[in-house]
Order: C-alpha cells, then sequence, then structure tokens
C-alpha cells in the first residue's frame, strides 16, 4: 500500500478519494497488476468502504483500473496494443492544449519550466524512477494547465491516470532506463520561449513518440519474457 496516501476529511467523500487515487495512478505509485483492495484504502483515507468503493467504480468505467470480478479491482496489466491505443489519443490532445497554452504563459511560468526542466534532467541523470516522473508531470501539466479549456485538461488527466502505471514499469526497468534522453524536453522549450505555437505542438509531439519508441519495445520485451 501507498504510504503517501493520507486520511482525509468526510466532506464529499467519494470525489475526493477518486482525486487522490487517480493522482496516485498518473505520479506511478500504482504498478500494472497490482490489485487494488477496498478495505485497505479506506482505512488509509479513515473513511468506510463505500465511497472508496465509489471512486474505484468511477476509474473503472475511465478504464484507469480493471475489476475482474464483483470485489476484485486491479491496475491494468502491461499491454503494447493499450498503450498504443492511449499514446494515439494524446498525441491529438495534447499538442492541441500545448497550442493553445502557449500564448497564455507568461515570462515566471516560462522560468519555472526551465526549472523543472532542471530537476527532471538530474532525476535522469541519478536514475531516480520517481522523481523523474514526478517532474515530467510537473513540466507537461504546467503546460497543459494553461490551455483554459477544463474539459480538455481533465480528459488529459484521464489518460495520464492509465499510463502512469505504465510509465513507472518502465522507468523501473534499467534497461529502459539507459534509453532515456535526459534534455527530451528542449525544443519544447526552445518553442515555447518563441510563443511559436505550432512549433510547441509539434515539439510536444516529437516527445511523446520519441519516448513512445522506447515504451514500446520495453513492453514488446517484457510481454516476451
Amino acid at each position: 500500500m501507498n504510504d503517501h496516501l493520507q486520511p482525509i476529511e468526510r466532506a464529499n467523500m467519494s470525489a475526493r478519494v477518486y482525486s487522490e487515487v487517480r493522482e496516485a495512478l498518473i505520479a506511478g505509485s500504482f504498478m500494472p497488476n497490482e490489485r487494488i483492495r477496498i478495505h485497505e484504502l479506506a482505512e488509509r483515507f479513515g473513511t468506510s468502504a463505500t465511497p472508496v468503493r465509489e471512486a474505484l467504480m468511477r476509474l473503472v468505467s475511465e478504464r484507469a483500473l480493471d475489476m475482474q470480478a464483483a470485489k476484485m479491482i486491479s491496475v491494468p496489466p502491461l499491454d503494447t496494443a493499450r498503450y498504443i491505443e492511449l499514446r494515439t489519443i494524446r498525441l491529438s490532445l495534447e499538442p492541441l492544449a500545448t497550442e493553445l497554452a502557449t500564448p497564455r504563459l507568461s515570462k515566471r511560468d516560462l522560468a519555472e519550466l526551465n526549472s523543472i526542466n532542471k530537476r527532471y534532467i538530474q532525476a535522469g541523470l541519478k536514475h531516480d524512477p520517481v522523481e523523474r516522473m514526478r517532474h515530467n508531470r510537473e513540466f507537461h501539466f504546467g503546460i497543459y494547465s494553461r490551455c483554459g479549456l477544463p474539459t480538455l485538461l481533465a480528459i488529459i488527466e484521464t489518460l495520464w491516470a492509465s499510463t502512469g502505471p505504465i510509465l513507472r514499469a518502465y522507468y523501473n526497468d534499467a534497461y529502459s532506463g539507459s534509453k532515456n534522453d535526459p534534455d527530451s524536453h528542449r525544443e519544447i522549450l526552445d518553442a515555447l520561449g518563441k510563443a511559436d505555437a505550432q512549433a510547441a505542438g509539434e515539439a510536444i509531439r516529437t516527445d511523446l513518440l520519441g519516448a513512445g519508441s522506447n515504451i514500446s519495445a520495453f513492453l514488446d520485451r517484457v510481454s516476451g519474457d
């Protein structure tokens, strides 16, 4: 069970449990095939089983979690076809969010993105998968959060909840870790610095495709073991 999940207040309990678990999925706190036990989450959050069950069923409906039986909920297993499906959708939505966000980014925003990217690079050099994932998420959503379309942002977050466990397994793997370009965000930052929305969107697309080829190779290798 993940130690970072803390008890929460009772108001809007189901929605808050949903938000916390989805954030944990995005952060890669759960691994593929990991079983999610309702009573353990309820104890962790300090609530009854009902709001936890409701929250998990919502994540099942969004395909971020699997339900194999009436009381067995788990993180989906590693699957190349599922990853490619998620990436295909992300390749349409995330460049769009970036193009919309580009003119909205302030000098302070750009400075923060550069700072986040430095931490991302350091995490890669240290082969720290948890920190690398955290800073990668901060970087991307530091851009997407400025797109001005809350529905688009929510959809992207849902896709990241499904992708998070895959990325955690990928970053944990020594072979795939050695393949990562520690400065893979440079083209994105350069385009944002020039306020070139089209180039920034294309750079995000290139980033997703570049990482995607390594992740696909990892998934193919793991499934062949």
